[in-house]
């Protein structure tokens, strides 16, 4: 009796069930907040002196200290990080470039359409014979469009993208729904562009801040979906910043109307149209996708 019982009870142990894998913080669009109030402290800090003290330094060409200012996101998401998350979360930060198994071409598909709006924006009045086109000008503007591409992707927007959307926008995302996170962003971005309406030859210096402040979010709608979409990368947000950015200002240049109200328009439709069709998750994945009453 006692051996038929004994061959009874099973030969394994049960094994203890698998914990799920941490996420990869190179990967996570919505976090937890810690460390955005420092950010943007040293964000716009760094950002402001620099077009504060550039002008006193430097007379002509603002532009050198126009670049420089711009580090003030990427220089304000590697510093708080380091001291938040150590080397290990440096190095995860900059992992946010990779290309790997970042959403195909569903980001830049969503980057065109911002492109289509603000061409669109130009293209229109020409269409209704409401405005002329220099074609001698308009070529030679195409012509330095790959050489400014490379420019702003490098330091002249596209060098932003690590501190707004590698950083800021997942902490954002952590305590609000997608759409209210990127507009709150897109504000911030606005306002943060502040001392340079007062800088004669930046493009800000011919724009209205009203206007422009609705295009930055606007633009920050859809660039929060290129990067979700992107499963957290950075450099498809670099990309589709540096194409906006080239558009805006052949358009500016060829049409001398910046930041018009048909480019507004056209891209805040643009936005909207992005929101309803992801049902307000614009491209946050489901797992991520928490409020803060969920």
């Amino acid at each position: 009796m006692l051996l038929a019982m004994a061959t009874d009870l099973p030969m394994t142990r049960p094994r203890p069930s698998a914990s799920p894998a941490a996420p990869d913080p190179a990967r996570t669009t919505a976090v937890a907040p810690q460390g955005l109030t420092a950010f943007l402290v040293i964000a716009f800090a760094f950002s402001w002196t620099a077009w504060w003290a550039g002008p006193q330094l430097i007379t002509g060409n603002p532009m050198p200290y126009v670049l420089v200012g711009g580090f003030g996101p990427m220089v304000a998401a590697i510093l708080v990080t380091a001291a938040t998350q150590g080397r290990a979360g440096v190095g995860a930060l900059f992992r946010r470039y990779s290309l790997r198994r970042r959403g195909g071409i569903a980001p830049y598909a969503i980057a065109l359409l911002a492109l289509l709006a603000i061409a669109a924006s130009a293209a229109l009045p020409v269409f209704l014979e409401q405005a002329p086109v220099d074609e001698a000008l308009l070529s030679a503007t195409l012509a330095m469009a790959p050489a400014q591409f490379l420019l702003i992707a490098l330091a002249g927007g596209g060098n932003e993208e690590l501190g707004w959307r590698g950083f800021a926008l997942p902490r954002l995302q952590g305590v609000l729904p997608p759409p209210a996170a990127n507009v709150v962003l897109g504000a911030v971005w606005a306002v943060w562009h502040a001392p340079l309406f007062s800088v004669p030859g930046t493009a800000q210096h011919e724009m209205h801040f009203p206007s422009y402040a609705l295009l930055c979010v606007g633009l920050t709608v859809i660039l929060g979906h290129v990067f979700n979409s992107a499963r957290g990368g950075v450099l498809a947000a670099v990309l589709a910043h540096a194409g906006i950015n080239v558009v805006s200002g052949v358009k500016g240049t060829v049409m001398g109307n910046p930041a018009s109200a048909g480019e507004v328009i056209l891209v805040a439709l643009a936005a909207l149209f992005l929101v309803a069709i992801s049902r307000g998750r614009l491209g946050l994945r489901r797992a991520e996708h928490r409020t803060p009453s969920s």
